[in-house]
């Protein structure tokens, strides 16, 4: 639960962003309240997980933590997970990038405009540097060039990066979500 929290705070974090840099301050206002809402519900999951560890997670040997403090990789079932989508990227040049995974379409974009700017902006992803030299200790991510690009999110938030460095980056992509 806490990975897709995580997430969403990451969303809000760039929809807010977003919203303020295009001067919507009525939408950032609101994207504003539902992020304090969201904050003190984690703070709320953060003293449940407490109580947990304290007081309840020895008698489950299965769910305790690694040596290291991190919880252990888990892995959803597909049952459980929204029906596939991919990624669509085209460049102003021409280029179109469309791989048959969301996450290799988003690292290999994000190679394209250059993973050095894209690194430089030091935008976050699961509380992690999105593009680093340093692999993650938790999550999958894809090594391109030398790099580490977290890859361990939706396919709407890969989209979501994607326009917000298109912005900042001025690039000029044009990103779309597509069913797989």
């Amino acid at each position: 639960m806490r990975l897709e929290l995580d997430e969403e705070v990451e969303s809000l974090n760039s929809e807010g962003a977003t919203a303020f840099r295009e001067s919507e301050y009525e939408n950032a206002r609101a994207l504003s309240e539902r992020g304090v809402a969201l904050q003190g519900f984690l703070e709320k999951v953060e003293t449940l997980a407490t109580e947990w560890r304290e007081n309840f997670a020895a008698n489950f040997p299965e769910m305790r933590e690694t040596e290291s403090g991190e919880m252990p990789h888990r892995q959803i079932l597909s049952a459980s997970k929204s029906p596939r989508t991919l990624l669509l990227v085209r460049f102003p040049d021409g280029t179109t990038i469309y791989e048959q995974k969301a996450s290799d379409t988003f690292a290999a974009s994000l190679e394209k405009i250059g993973l050095n700017r894209v690194a430089k902006l030091g935008m976050k992803v699961n509380k992690e540097d999105l593009v680093s030299r340093e692999p993650s200790k938790i999550y999958n991510d894809t090594n391109r060039a030398g790099y580490f690009v977290k890859t361990h999110s939706s396919t709407k938030s890969k989209k979501r990066q994607l326009d917000e460095i298109s912005g900042k980056l001025k690039v000029g992509l044009q990103v779309r979500i597509v069913d797989g």
